[in-house]
């Protein structure tokens, strides 16, 4: 009787969530959004564009491998406000980045948030890039 309970559970639970989420397609270079047609993308697998309906590009992506360790990661790069992101731990997709971007309100109607931008990079962010400078100094008192 506690497992069907829990199990009923579960399942609701999960019937919620795939409602509540937003259904992505991309077909020949466009992205729908539940249906309606809302960027469009261009260049895979390892560099991508996305354009805004007015055909600008607002964010490109890309994988690159580390060479400290050799493994890859991803780099977004949202490009009218000059930021970007790096992350080992999301290899993102077109479709997964999408997914987190939508699911984080970064973008809303079709248009990307500003406001909501910060928030997401915080989030994902693992500064990959950042400069390790190790600097030697050594003092020659001859």
């Amino acid at each position: 009787m506690k497992l069907t309970h829990t199990l009923t559970v579960l399942f609701l639970m999960l019937s919620i969530s795939m409602m509540q989420a937003q259904k992505i397609k991309i077909k020949k270079g466009v992205i729908y959004v539940d249906g309606e047609s809302c960027l469009t993308t261009e260049g895979y697998p390892i560099n991508t564009s996305f354009y805004d309906v007015d055909g600008e590009e607002i964010i490109f992506m890309k994988y690159l491998d580390d060479p400290k360790d050799g493994q890859s990661y991803s780099k977004v790069t949202f490009l009218e406000q000059k930021i970007s992101f790096t992350t080992k731990s999301f290899l993102f997709t077109r479709k997964m980045l999408l997914r987190r971007l939508l699911a984080g309100k970064v973008i809303e109607n079709c248009k990307l948030n500003p406001d909501k931008l910060e928030r997401f990079i915080l989030k994902y962010d693992e500064n990959i890039e950042k400069d390790d400078i190790n600097v030697k100094v050594i003092i020659d008192r001859n």
